[in-house]
């Protein structure tokens, strides 16, 4: 039987390694189906101390489910994987705000839902692996100026950004400051029914499905209204406004 025929990745190629920390059902599962795709993958429990002793297998990816988890936990398990340099995804569960914003902001490159189909889950993990430094160039654990590969693959996906309406790209912004759509429309005096149209455009052009996604991208991009390619100014209701 060739090697091809028996699923066994080719040895010329180091594969991608990706850490699953879950339940061993749920862990498992998506391990196999990732070994299936050519990944290399460990799962261990959803436990700080057994996340932190895996990370010795110097993964490319930590893929955390944390529905487990409070946020001051959840946030700690976060930031000590981010810090050891391995890019984290994070599946939680559908309905509160709050802690998506909480996973991004200790350092997940994304979060995506329990609820979402596994296709999606998948081209996340691609998409955060394909970006992610080789294992044998150290990153700073917090922040270092940038090479100039990655300075070159950084330009083309902030250029994504650029087909954005001025409008869109403040509703942008607002999201990824952790205010959703009614906070929008309240602050911009708009209808609720505006901002989601807004929001719909922002993620049809940016080609994800929902807005953890997009607000994922834009950090990995390092996009903000500051950072944009393009510099126009600024509608004037683009800042949230002070209550009189």
């Amino acid at each position: 039987m060739s090697r091809a025929d028996s699923g066994s990745p080719d040895p010329s190629v180091k594969p991608t390694r990706v850490l699953i920390a879950g339940s061993n059902l749920l862990a498992g599962a998506l391990a196999r189906t990732l070994e299936t795709q050519g990944f290399a993958t460990t799962y261990t429990a959803a436990s700080a101390q057994e996340i932190e002793r895996k990370l010795k297998w110097r993964p490319d990816l930590v893929l955390i489910d944390l529905r487990p988890f409070d946020v001051d936990s959840g946030s700690t398990i976060v930031q000590s994987a981010q810090r050891s340099g391995r890019q984290v995804c994070v599946i939680d569960y559908a309905g509160d705000s709050e802690r998506p914003s909480a996973w991004l902001r200790a350092g997940s490159a994304a979060v995506v839902s329990e609820n979402e189909p596994f296709d999606q889950l998948f081209k996340t993990i691609t998409r955060l692996t394909r970006i992610a430094p080789p294992r044998s160039v150290p990153r700073a654990p917090v922040a270092s100026t940038a090479d100039p590969p990655d300075a070159q693959r950084r330009s083309p996906r902030l250029a994504l950004f650029a087909t954005l309406t001025e409008r869109e790209q403040v509703v942008l912004s607002e999201l990824m400051e952790g205010h959703c759509a009614e906070d929008i429309a309240k602050a911009a005096i708009v209808s609720i029914s505006t901002v989601r149209s807004q929001i719909k455009a922002i993620l049809n052009k940016l080609g994800v499905n929902s807005q953890l996604a997009a607000v994922a991208m834009a950090r990995r991009a390092g996009w903000s209204l500051e950072r944009r390619p393009a510099s126009p100014p600024k509608p004037s209701n683009g800042r949230r406004r002070q209550a009189s």
